[in-house]
């Protein structure tokens, strides 16, 4: 009779969790294309995000080119976050600006990048790319 009770409130307690426990803290994803196919200077991304209600900010350290950008636009709905991130570093086409959109499951996220603004050299125009990753332990 007591297992009832438990399943319950196991399920309450999950149902209370907010989407900002799921989503804060230190993700690294590393690209989850064929080899080769990605761009070759965002290998892997690490984002660090904060959520507050429906929206997201924080800071996406996007490979070795265009580096680290802040978060802006970023929104909340659920599990899936979007935002978009203006590198620091520029090149012959600019500095770029790139659109994320990730959906979280527990401590693993699957994370599409496009570069929406200046896109070139190794941020094909048009392209997405896939990566997949990790929750990084506090």
């Amino acid at each position: 009779m007591k297992l009832p009770w438990l399943i319950v409130l196991l399920a309450t307690a999950a149902a209370c969790a907010s989407p900002a426990d799921t989503i804060d803290g230190n993700w690294k994803v590393r690209f989850a294309g064929s080899p080769g196919r990605g761009p070759k200077t965002v290998g892997s991304i690490l984002l660090d995000v904060k959520a507050e209600g429906d929206t997201v900010a924080g800071l996406a350290h996007i490979g070795v080119w265009p580096g680290d950008a802040p978060v802006a636009d970023g929104r909340v709905n659920g599990n899936h976050i979007s935002f978009n991130a203006t590198g620091h570093l520029g090149s012959t086409t600019g500095v770029p600006t790139c659109h994320f959109e990730a959906t979280i499951n527990g401590d693993e996220m699957d994370l599409t990048m496009t570069a929406t603004r200046n896109p070139g050299g190794p941020l094909g125009e048009g392209m997405v790319y896939g990566y997949r990753g990790k929750k990084e332990p506090k």
